[in-house]
């Protein structure tokens, strides 16, 4: 077959006598999505062809024309010019066969001393090294979006749930840094998935070396990767760096679940603990009274696609023998899409939390209807009156019971009905034993809700938030 001037001829094609079928072309495609690539393609390239000069097999005048080349394309995919063709399969085809046709004979010497198997395993190094930058930077404001609500909601106190049931009164604060927490988590484990991709692998051919000298140190360096693949079985291979970003994405909307979930219910008519905002809900097509958090719910929806992602990507590599095979063509799609996933979600749950706003009369009513200081005041006749546990267990039982059959709570219940359960249920003393706030403040352990320990854990959180200094760039 001959492929000179032929800008879609296969540049793999000198071995085949046939043109590729309709169907090998439809199914061997990937440039439908793996264009996306084309920013880490060219980056590679660049080192590439430097390390292919510094080992003399390009001359200055030959690097300067694959350099110029490659910054035309790039100029050309992003101005919307550049001609994307099924017939040349993948973004490493396009870039080399575009350069040839700018550049000439020296377009065809880029690819010495590397394989497509290594150079997709870069890019995708690359890629999703880059792509975890943007999503720390969701998580950074996301983080401090948190703080600041958490920093407004000191004092306002809320129910805080146990198997979706009043337990205990917290404050507003302590519920959000619960989730600041999780998402400081969920940056560290994206950090560390970036460590994982942060590795170069170019430079490991097809599957076992190359038969050119190399500089692969030199690669590294120009590529800002941390290490050097001992292996060049296990480099083009291993889809690792894939699977530990995949981790960090599902824990991350795990978490953003959750959120949401809570978002859900506490908006709701019958919690009606926050409010949204006009801007962050919707109505509906026939009763003009709804206001739904559909943000909350997508969000929802898409933890679950995330989760989904993961398992695409571990059942293809699971049977896999080594090295190289077309199955990994596969791998990009469910990153891809996780990708765009996790900084949309992340987005619109920044949206949420910097907008809501807490009701705190509707959290001291569910409050008082749930009986929520009731563990305070047995724990109150076994700290101050020495009534043994289980006595003071069975007198609180009796009075919430009584509450009960009178439609009453521990605040409205008379003083004579109190007496006649416990003489210790009398006077301010029991007013303060069911106090809400001081509920609150009662919870002094390290990590609780009490005010101190929440100016305390702000501050942890503040301190949190300083010492990552993140190039926006």
């Amino acid at each position: 077959m001959n492929t000179h001037g032929d800008k879609n001829a296969k540049l793999w094609g000198g071995r085949f006598k046939e043109k590729a079928s309709s169907i090998m072309e439809r199914i061997g495609e990937s440039i439908s999505f793996d264009q996306k690539l084309y920013k880490e393609d060219l980056e590679g390239s660049r080192a590439h062809a430097k390390m292919l000069a510094k080992m003399g097999i390009l001359n200055s005048t030959e690097l300067k024309d694959l350099l110029d080349g490659l910054n035309q394309v790039e100029q050309e995919i992003e101005s919307g010019n550049f001609k994307f063709s099924s017939e040349l399969e993948d973004i490493h085809m396009h870039v080399e066969s575009r350069l040839t046709e700018l550049k000439g004979e020296v377009g065809k010497k880029l690819h010495t001393a590397r394989s497509r198997n290594d150079q997709v395993a870069q890019d995708t190094r690359l890629y999703v090294r880059n792509r975890i930058q943007e999503i720390l930077f969701r998580l950074d404001s996301l983080r401090e979006a948190l703080y600041t609500q958490a920093s407004k909601n000191i004092d306002t106190i809320i129910p805080g749930y146990t198997h979706l049931q009043v337990a205990q009164p917290i404050r507003a604060s302590h519920f959000l840094l619960a989730y600041f927490w999780m998402f400081t988590r969920d940056l560290e484990f994206f950090e560390f998935a970036s460590k994982t991709a942060n590795i170069l692998v170019l430079g490991s051919g097809a599957m076992a070396g190359v038969n050119y000298q190399n500089d692969r140190g030199f690669l590294a360096s120009e590529l800002k990767a941390d290490s050097i693949s001992p292996n060049s079985m296990d480099a083009v291979a291993s889809r690792d760096h894939l699977l530990q970003f995949l981790f960090a994405a599902v824990q991350t909307m795990s978490h953003a679940s959750r959120f949401c979930e809570d978002i859900v219910l506490y908006s709701s008519q019958e919690f009606g603990l926050v409010k949204l905002p006009d801007s962050l809900t919707t109505g509906s097509s026939i009763m003009p009274q709804k206001k739904n958090p559909d943000i909350a719910e997508l969000i929802r929806g898409k933890s679950a696609r995330v989760a989904g992602n993961l398992n695409h990507l571990i059942g293809l590599l699971k049977g896999l023998p080594l090295t190289y095979n077309r199955d990994l063509q596969e791998d990009k799609l469910a990153v891809f899409d996780a990708v765009e996933t996790v900084l949309l979600s992340l987005e619109g749950l920044e949206a949420m939390v910097s907008e809501m706003q807490f009701r705190p009369e509707r959290g001291e009513r569910s409050l008082k209807e749930g009986f929520a200081t009731a563990t305070d005041l047995a724990d109150f006749l076994v700290g101050q009156k020495q009534v043994p546990f289980r006595t003071a267990h069975e007198l609180v039982g009796r009075l919430v019971s009584e509450c009960v059959e009178r439609k009453e709570n521990l605040f409205t219940i008379s003083e004579d009905v109190r007496k006649g359960i416990s003489p210790y249920f009398m006077g301010e003393e029991y007013s303060k034993a069911v106090s809400l706030e001081l509920s609150t403040d009662k919870k002094n352990s390290y990590g609780g809700t009490s005010r101190t320990r929440q100016l305390e854990q702000l501050e942890l959180a503040k301190q949190s938030i300083k010492s990552i200094q993140r190039n926006t760039k």
